[in-house]
């Protein structure tokens, strides 16, 4: 069993899956305190033991592989981050250094499952991230705790996704566009390595067919997978890179980092600008949050609504003309660069704010 240890240097952050069980198939023991009898039921729906012992010992069991975060709180409302722990057994004893001065609540939430964080095999283009399977939660909780939250973006629902997938790294390029399709529909030109742009849903769903009939000429697609769009729960997964704040890099509620990670309204000049120029966020992918809004596979309508609760690979279902579209782009607000923010449109609609990103996944379930 390992034993790790937390400093005093762990980092406020506040969970907005309230509500959900963000602990399958993860538990948490706690050696040595006091009796489970006086436990409390979390507003997550798991049993969560005070622990007033001056440097508790805790036990903690989660699947062999799966990576996890551990947090403690003091007032089961706002969590702080401890350590992210790799569990290369299935067991670890982790003893808390830091004085909580009273009782405390401990709790894991996975980040990715065990098995799969590795990519089944080389990435096939230099310009794509291997995004491994894990857990999240999708959309914005009430307004009380994200001022911006509006009702499409809820209720929360905590989504599973079993499978890994590649990435781009960057925003399709209009260089990359006019390789594979012959064309440039693009208003702001000037630049290979500007973002593709002013493509309907249905220019960037023919991208990516010509994509892997291209790839495929070329002996670089792998058996068993295509590359397509993104779903919408690929894509915020993509987006939030772990995090559980409104952005990856934080809550930021007056945006003042925003402009670290994103060209949208306030600095963009009223156009878009080359790829990767940005910081990137946490797994490595670049513009997530502005430069141009990325098209992704679902419709918009009831039979695409957020169901809450828990979901496992969800699809892109749905018969609506409509499509959604994530992520701000060099036209919009703050509001809109918020990794839960999505919006529709008609798929034929085609104007310079809307690009796109691909990912290359399992064609088959």
């Amino acid at each position: 069993m390992t034993t790790q240890n937390c400093s005093s240097g762990a980092r406020s952050r506040n969970l907005f899956a309230r509500g959900f069980n963000l602990l399958l198939n993860a538990s948490l023991l706690l050696a040595g305190f006091i009796s489970s009898s006086s436990a409390q039921n979390s507003s997550l729906g798991i049993q969560m033991i005070p622990v007033t012992l001056t440097v508790p010992q805790l036990q903690l069991t989660a699947p062999l592989g799966s990576t996890n975060a551990l947090e403690v709180s003091t007032n089961l409302s706002a969590w702080q981050d401890l350590t992210t722990l790799t569990f290369t057994s299935t067991n670890l004893l982790y003893v808390d250094l830091y004085p909580r001065g009273g009782a405390a609540y401990y709790r894991l939430r996975r980040i990715t499952a065990g098995g799969s964080t590795t990519p089944p095999f080389p990435a096939p283009l230099t310009n794509l991230v291997w995004i491994a399977p894990g857990q999240f939660v999708m959309g914005s909780p009430d307004n009380t705790i994200d001022p911006d939250a509006v009702s499409e973006e809820q209720p929360q629902t905590t989504v599973t996704l079993t499978k890994g997938f590649f990435m781009g790294k960057y925003e399709v390029t209009q260089g990359e566009y006019q390789a594979v399709t012959s064309q440039n529909p693009s208003g702001f030109t000037g630049d290979p390595n500007l973002p593709v742009e002013t493509i309907s849903w249905t220019q960037a769903t023919n991208y990516c067919r010509l994509l892997n009939i291209a790839e495929n000429l070329a002996g670089r697609l792998p058996s068993g997978y295509a590359y397509r769009l993104p779903t919408e729960a690929e894509w915020e997964y993509a987006a939030r890179a772990g995090a559980t704040n409104r952005f990856n890099w934080g809550n930021d509620l007056t945006y003042v980092q925003l402009g670290n990670y994103a060209w949208y309204s306030a600095n963009s000049g009223g156009s878009t600008h080359l790829v990767g120029q940005k910081l990137p966020n946490t797994w490595g992918l670049y513009d997530m949050a502005g430069n141009v809004c990325e098209w992704c596979l679902n419709s918009f309508d009831s039979l695409n609504s957020y169901p809450g609760g828990e979901v496992t690979d969800p699809l892109a279902v749905g018969s609506s003309g409509n499509k959604v579209f994530r992520g701000g782009s060099h036209g919009d607000d703050d509001i809109s660069c918020r990794p839960a923010d999505r919006k529709n449109i008609s798929s034929g609609t085609a104007i310079n704010i809307f690009g796109m990103r691909v990912v290359l996944a399992a064609t088959s379930p």
